[in-house]
């Protein structure tokens, strides 16, 4: 080729040996390239793997070389042809050598060096780098145009459109410290206490970081935010060690440390979004002006619980502390000129009808269901709240007047109580442990009923021990035959069951 050849003596030492390598091995450039990615095409077929383009393109690209190729021997007769030929062809060959320099260095030396995905800040990083390279290559093989010289000549703009796009710059050098920070790896949860952030990192690119909240909405931070501020890194799902919380709670003086360090260990050793280990904790942390803080800590599995879990902590140490007679304090500034209002209202005669519609209770006259409903200690409990404990040897019975309670079995739940039921009955009239945990499912007003309350009863009326033992052989023969019908064994059963109760019940009140 005479053209080619002139061209060529006209050039120095080192476009020659630019030109040599790419020009005249042009061919070898293309059928590494084909032959690369056809390998791995079919390799991740195999294998069931997704098919990105950054594969299929570069096949397409050097079958386009090589049609350009054939086209440039066909028209080797029309100079001005194969001039065009020639460049377009040396365009496409650059190209399929930056898709096989991209590939080999981040999706097999990157890739295997990190042990996983590579992030898309590298990956932009490394294919912007290749490109302007291959570009500037373009400039001086392809349009003979010194690169040098346009450096030179633009020093003046360049370092104008930096200093304008420092922010950018800043943010961009601060998204490579990110991603090269293994403690904000996609899918950990942070926090920027300064600016108010808590969210899940979804992705880390040139300008901002992406963050899931826990409200489902996407969150665009500048790195440089999170690079200027103190970050507290919360972990995820899936991490061994899991984040801890922190919740303050503040208590007045007339409640004794002990017994409220004792009280909201119990709400933390309830709730089951706490983690049994590590243990929770519960530190006094400050004598206030108006009242006594106490710090609780503890750790839960998902961070994206962390709201719900401060929810759930707070309204039952709300509830605990009201049932336990405290309150919480007020500043000691304001002046309270009204009473506060009882933040339930509840009726009596309510109880004393629930106890009326009852089994056990029904053979009472109504003055002596009267008295057991004005006695009797109405409590409330919040969401989630353990009432009795599986095992638990206190001896009192509950009413349930408002709200849904689960009934759990070795941590199983096996059932459901609704309004108006009474559970703890065997507990109150025979004094055997619970046999079930018992947990209340949302808000609950439970009136209780005790053995101090129910012994006066039975000793002004004894006939009523013979027809609570025939009630408490009846209940449980009733649930015995839900499996198998009704026997004559069965029955004698029922009547040795009634002696057995009738025993129970005199022994535990001492008639």
């Amino acid at each position: 080729m005479p053209d080619l050849a002139g061209r060529l003596s006209a050039l120095p030492v080192a476009s020659l040996i630019d030109v040599n390598f790419i020009l005249i091995n042009r061919i070898a450039v293309l059928i590494i390239t084909l032959l690369f990615f056809t390998v791995t095409l079919l390799v991740r077929k195999s294998r069931n793997l997704e098919i990105h383009p950054r594969i299929t393109a570069p096949v397409k690209l050097a079958l386009f070389g090589f049609v350009l190729l054939s086209a440039e021997l066909t028209l080797s007769g029309i100079p001005s042809y194969k001039a065009l030929l020639q460049g377009l062809q040396t365009i496409v060959v650059l190209l399929c050598l930056a898709s096989l320099i991209n590939y080999l260095i981040i999706d097999i030396y990157l890739r295997i060096h990190t042990q996983r995905e590579v992030p898309s800040f590298i990956r932009d990083a490394v294919v912007l780098i290749v490109y302007l390279a291959i570009g500037m290559l373009s400039l001086r093989l392809v349009f003979k145009i010194d690169v040098s010289a346009i450096l030179t000549t633009t020093t003046v703009i360049t370092a104008t459109i930096a200093f304008a796009m420092q922010s950018t710059l800043a943010n961009a050098l601060s998204g490579f410290s990110i991603q090269t920070d293994h403690l904000l790896s996609r899918q950990n949860w942070i926090s920027i206490r300064e600016k108010n952030i808590f969210g899940e990192i979804v992705n880390v690119g040139f300008r901002y970081t992406t963050l899931r909240t826990t409200e489902n909405c996407m969150l665009m931070v500048p790195n440089s935010v999170i690079m200027q501020n103190i970050v507290t890194y919360h972990g995820n799902s899936s991490t061994i060690d899991k984040p801890a919380i922190t919740v303050d709670v503040m208590l007045g003086y007339d409640m004794p440390p002990e017994t409220a360090k004792t009280l909201l260990q119990q709400v933390l050793s309830d709730d089951r979004e706490v983690l049994e280990n590590p243990e929770p904790l519960v530190r006094l942390t400050a004598l206030n002006e108006s009242g006594i803080t106490y710090q609780l800590k503890f750790w839960i599995e998902d961070p994206a619980r962390r709201i719900v879990a401060q929810d759930l902590i707070y309204s039952q140490v709300w509830y605990a502390i009201n049932r336990a007679g405290y309150s919480f304090p007020f500043p000691h500034r304001q002046i309270i000129t009204t009473e506060a209002k009882q933040p339930f209202q509840f009726s009596r005669s309510q109880i004393s009808s629930a106890l009326q519609n009852s089994d056990i209770f029904s053979i009472l006259d109504p003055d002596t269901l009267q008295e057991l409903a004005e006695t009797s200690m109405v409590q409330a409990f919040g969401a989630g709240e353990v009432i009795v404990r599986q095992g638990d040897t206190f001896s009192s019975l509950f009413l349930v007047i408002k709200g849904k309670l689960s009934v759990e079995v070795d941590s199983l739940t096996v059932g459901t109580i609704a309004e108006g039921s009474l559970f703890g009955e065997m507990s109150l009239l025979t004094g055997e442990p619970r046999s079930a945990t018992v947990r209340a499912t949302s808000e609950v007003w439970l009136a209780e009923i005790t053995r101090e309350q129910l012994l006066p009863v039975l000793r002004k009326s004894p006939l009523l021990l013979n027809s609570l033992s025939s009630i408490l052989a009846a209940r449980e023969q009733s649930t015995r035959s839900r499996q198998e019908e009704l026997s004559s064994s069965a029955l004698e059963n029922g009547t040795l069951r009634h002696e057995v109760y009738l025993q129970k019940l005199k022994l535990f009140f001492g008639l």
